[in-house]
């Protein structure tokens, strides 16, 4: 007897709130997903290869360094 009554109220509802979200907002929502996806690979890839080449270049600057100072010494004692 009640449960007929229970039944009927949530069809009539969700006839009435068909079309909760528009078009146009799951195509906002969508993009944000697919660039959120794009950011966070991008730094899962990029910050290994930025700090590969960050260390390469450090040791090149300190050879670099090391050649002048001691192509210094050498003048200044010659």
């Amino acid at each position: 007897m009640f449960a007929t009554n229970q039944a009927k109220q949530p069809v009539e509802e969700l006839k009435n709130n068909t079309k909760i979200i528009d078009p146009f907002t799951i195509w906002l929502i969508r993009s944000a997903c697919l660039l959120i996806i794009i950011v966070f690979s991008g730094l899962l890839l990029g910050v290994p290869l930025a700090i590969s080449i960050g260390q390469s270049l450090f040791n090149d600057t300190l050879l670099n360094a090391k050649e002048v100072l001691r192509n210094l010494i050498e003048t200044s004692l010659a």
